[in-house]
């Protein structure tokens, strides 16, 4: 009996000690965190020119929202027409978000380590047109941005949901940072 009672001891201590997971909720993309840019257009057109495969290695899918309506979000909350004639056309070519395994060392050591698992990778390609007929004004921008991150073996579905929203997100910052770059290239495109 004194066996039982210790071993129902030991293990009622044994579980006061683990420890317990906390679930972190993945960022979301929020367009408030940039600061808008008047352009010297009437309007703005998003063409979405890319159609997300359902099959691996692309997890579009997985993201919410799809990267194509993060870019299109991004482009109709950043790029704010603010002129009196002149057009926009921002043609989204590519929103992709990949999940590709990644090769694992062979040997012992392999068995008792967190290897990295997968590379998650978002690729947002788009060109920026700007017609202006009041001058003769016009410009073209290619955009581009790639950004990736590794998970290792061990991840939970919570933790690959968040490297998803990471990279997106991070490929969104890198595509705005390189729109601001080149828009601020071209003379009267924007508008004080």
């Amino acid at each position: 009996m004194s066996l039982l009672f210790s071993l129902v001891t030991l293990i009622f201590l044994s579980a006061c000690g683990a420890s317990t997971t906390t679930v972190i909720a993945p960022l979301k993309f929020e367009a408030d965190n940039y600061q808008p840019l008047r352009m010297n257009a009437r309007r703005m057109e998003i063409i979405e020119n890319w159609q997300m495969p359902v099959e691996a290695p692309y997890i579009g899918y997985l993201a919410n929202p799809a990267p194509s309506n993060v870019v299109i979000d991004w482009a109709s909350r950043i790029l704010l027409p603010a002129g009196a004639s002149g057009e926009l056309v921002l043609d989204i070519s590519r929103a992709s978000l990949t999940r590709t395994k990644l090769a694992r060392s062979a040997g012992l050591n392999s068995l008792i380590t967190d290897e990295q698992d997968s590379k998650i990778e978002a690729q947002l390609e788009a060109r920026l047109i700007w017609l202006q007929p009041v001058g003769g004004f016009q410009g073209m921008i290619e955009l581009s941005a790639r950004h990736s991150v590794t998970i290792p073996e061990s991840s939970s579905a919570n933790d690959l949901n968040i490297a998803i929203q990471e990279t997106l997100l991070a490929t969104v910052n890198l595509l705005d940072k390189q729109a601001r770059e080149e828009i601020a290239k071209i003379p009267n495109i924007t508008v004080p």
